[in-house]
């Protein structure tokens, strides 16, 4: 079966309906995972790990340690921000939304996130200028903001960091690079504390943090 869906979910629409396959080829099909998936079918899968196994597992690592992080991205396009909305809220990442850089920079003046997902072109503020605005202030300095750029060109990595940005991500997004870069960079600021629960903490506030903050942090039970 051939499905641009994520392999977990057409596994589980497959268990609902009862149904099996002899293996699943997800798209973007590659000559490596059209390999892998006709070898599995045949039942003739090699014993080691197989490339597209082990950027699944890989994949798989990447979204478990950004479980728990909050993201603000900053996008103007309505489909890439709820292609990525969704695809990091399946990660567990809590996720908010700036349509420009000057909204960007004024949610981080009363928000705290653990990253910054920044477009680069952009209406009113690019993300060039917010980035440069948001790095004069001594809380943000460290604060990890990562470039998405339409552009794949040789300089494009030059001037994201000449701006202040720690790396970028090429449109269309590749899941498998997103999510690796995003790992690279991003670190849970709760996600270590012993004997915290916040996801369960944020649930039981709506998912409202100002007031999950406001009310202290439940024990895990």
């Amino acid at each position: 079966m051939a499905t641009a869906f994520g392999r977990e979910e057409v596994r589980q629409r497959l268990g609902e309906r009862r149904l099996k396959v002899g293996a699943l080829l997800t798209k973007p099909v590659t000559p490596s995972t059209l390999l892998d998936a006709c070898a599995t079918a045949l039942g003739r899968a090699p014993l080691v790990s197989t490339r597209s196994a082990r950027r699944e597992e890989a994949l798989v690592d990447h979204r478990a340690a950004l479980a728990g992080a909050r993201v603000l991205l900053v996008e103007d396009n309505v489909f890439n921000q709820e292609l990525a909305v969704d695809l990091l809220r399946r990660a567990g990442v809590a996720v908010s939304v700036a349509g420009d850089g000057q909204q960007a920079l004024d949610v981080l003046a009363c928000e705290r996130f653990d990253a910054v997902l920044m477009d680069c072109q952009m209406p009113v503020m690019d993300g060039y200028a917010a980035t440069r605005a948001l790095r004069l202030q001594p809380a943000l300095r460290t604060l990890p903001v990562i470039a998405m750029t339409a552009n794949a060109m040789v300089g494009d990595r030059e001037a994201v960091l000449a701006a202040g940005m720690n790396d970028h991500i090429a449109k269309p997004i590749v899941i498998d690079e997103m999510f690796a870069t995003l790992a690279k960079w991003v670190k849970p600021t709760r996600s270590g504390a012993a004997g915290i629960d916040t996801r369960r903490g944020l649930d039981n506030v709506g998912g409202d943090d100002a007031l999950y903050q406001e009310g202290g942090l439940p024990a895990r039970s």
